[in-house]
């Protein structure tokens, strides 16, 4: 899981944080709105988990379920059995797969999961939270089919909310958790050039939420910006408070963070180590095979101006004659000589 996906989790996983987010959705989808307007609200619940597509080993970041309000159901309906789910995934970079992969999760993890809802199915509905560098929107290859059936392709609702469509201004409504969270995914690309944005941010968060609560969400959002915001804002870490005494999301993500720098570290050590016997074998290898050739062609050399100064003394040639010929000294022709006889 990279530290994007780490970071959505970490702060939508916060119930009132999520309905919120999508109480912001339904302003800007009238479906959503009338989907939403048939739930209870205080039945909206996390389904802890997650679903791994080991094809591409992706996530379903998070899922959610609510339970539809009683008044909506007929007499024969059990209310507990009648639910919506709600998936979230998110991309930090463009993906053409990610419907397939909706496709995937939404089957695993409403259908397979929550057996109490199998024989009728769960209505869904899937956001895709983007924040990537790129302007991207999957849903458009469903506009290649006419409208009245492109409803039908998908077996949820479908949403994409690109972070880089909220404003400044829209920032300003919600509440300091969410805003804190929309800013970082805005602007990781670039915090620099928003630094009065996360001002105001960090403000808000120091000032409307519990030190414990605010510190944990500033540390967060500090890994996910990889230091920036500690760099940059010191002032806003500093708190008259009592840590914890128990692992907090931010301890978790820190975590993850240097668990992730190791084992990257471990993998560029053991890849040059690899790296460099394979090149020590290649160039042994070629020393080798030179130094073999070297010696080769001498000893060659030497048999055959041996073999040469053999048929010369089988023909009684002079000694100085036949060392001055073959390149071999006196002594050696008499060695030669003294064998032969």
């Amino acid at each position: 899981m990279n530290s994007h996906d780490s970071f959505c989790r970490g702060v939508l996983s916060d119930v009132p944080t999520f309905l919120e987010l999508a109480r912001f959705l339904t302003t800007r989808d009238a479906e959503l709105d009338a989907i939403f307007n048939l739930l209870d609200k205080e039945s909206f619940r996390r389904i802890p988990g997650d679903f791994s597509d080991t094809e591409k080993t992706g996530y379903a970041d998070l899922v959610f379920t609510a339970e539809v309000l009683p008044e909506f159901l007929t007499d024969k309906a059990k209310p507990v059995e009648v639910c919506v789910g709600f998936l979230v995934e998110h991309k930090s970079a463009r993906d053409d797969d990610v419907l397939e992969q909706l496709r995937k999760y939404h089957y695993y993890l409403m259908e397979s999961k929550l057996k109490a809802n199998a024989e009728k199915g769960i209505p869904s509905v899937a956001i895709i939270l983007y924040n990537g560098k790129d302007n991207w929107n999957p849903l458009k290859k469903l506009k290649a089919y006419p409208r009245e059936l492109q409803r039908y392709l998908l077996p949820f609702k479908c949403i994409l909310l690109n972070v880089k469509d909220i404003s400044d201004q829209e920032l300003d409504g919600f509440n300091a958790r969410l805003a804190a969270f929309i800013c970082a995914m805005k602007y990781i690309w670039n915090p620099e050039g928003s630094r009065d944005t996360f001002r105001k941010v960090l403000e808000r968060v120091r000032n409307d939420l519990p030190e414990s609560n605010a510190l944990d969400l500033l540390l967060q959002m500090d890994v996910y910006l990889k230091g920036w915001l500690k760099v940059n804002f010191m002032e806003a870490f500093k708190m008259d408070f009592v840590r914890p005494n128990y692992k907090t999301v931010g301890d978790a993500l820190r975590e993850q963070e240097e668990a992730a720098k190791k084992a990257a570290r471990e993998k560029g050590e053991r890849i040059g180590r690899e790296e460099g016997e394979r090149i020590g074998r290649v160039e042994g290898e070629k020393i080798g095979r030179v130094e073999g050739e070297k010696i080769g062609r001498v000893e060659g050399s030497k048999q055959q101006a041996e073999d040469t100064a053999r048929r010369m003394l089988a023909k009684n040639r002079p000694l100085a004659e036949i060392a001055e010929f073959t390149g071999l000294s006196e002594e050696q022709v008499k060695e030669l000589s003294a064998s032969k006889s």
